[in-house]
C-alpha cells in the first residue's frame, strides 16, 4: 500500500527501499527510506536544504541532527502529535528518516489537526507537539 502511494506521489518508475522499524514499543516510530546515488541525481546537501525550506513550520519538521549522541531512538517522540524529518548518510547512500508516535500522529491527532484547519484554528491547537 505505501510503497504503490510513494511511487505515484513522488512520480517513481521503482519502489524506493521502504523500512519501519518495528520493536515491541508502546508508542513511537521510526521509519526510513534508503537512496543511492543511482536513484538521487542530488547530493545530501540539497536534500536536506530542500526538507529544511520546505517543512519550515508546523506538525511535520525537519531536523538536521536528530541523533541522540550518534542513536536514533524509535520512540523520541513517544506522546506527541508532531512528527520529525531527518536526513543521514553520505554521497553514495542517503537514509531518509521520519520519527513520531504512531499513537499520537495517527488517525486520532489527524482528526483533530483536520478539525483545527477546518475550525480555521491553529492547526496544533490541542495536539502535544514540542514545537522544534
Amino acid at each position: 500500500k505505501h510503497l504503490k502511494e510513494m511511487r505515484a506521489i513522488c512520480n517513481l518508475e521503482k519502489a524506493p527501499v521502504f523500512c519501519p522499524i518495528v520493536a515491541p514499543f508502546y508508542s513511537g516510530m521510526q521509519v526510513t527510506v534508503s537512496l543511492t546515488c543511482e536513484n538521487y541525481s542530488g547530493n545530501i546537501k540539497t536534500l536536506c536544504e530542500c526538507y529544511s525550506d520546505y517543512y519550515k513550520k508546523g506538525l511535520i519538521y525537519f531536523k538536521e541532527k536528530a541523533d541522540e549522541e550518534g542513536f536514533m531512538s524509535a520512540s523520541a517522540l513517544s506522546m506527541r502529535d508532531d512528527m520529525q524529518i531527518s536526513v543521514c548518510g553520505s554521497e553514495e547512500r542517503i537514509l531518509l528518516v521520519s520519527r513520531f508516535d504512531n499513537l499520537g500522529k495517527g488517525a486520532s491527532g489527524s482528526a483533530i489537526q483536520n478539525m483545527n484547519i477546518l475550525l480555521g484554528i491553529n492547526e496544533e491547537e490541542g495536539l502535544n507537539v514540542k514545537g522544534e
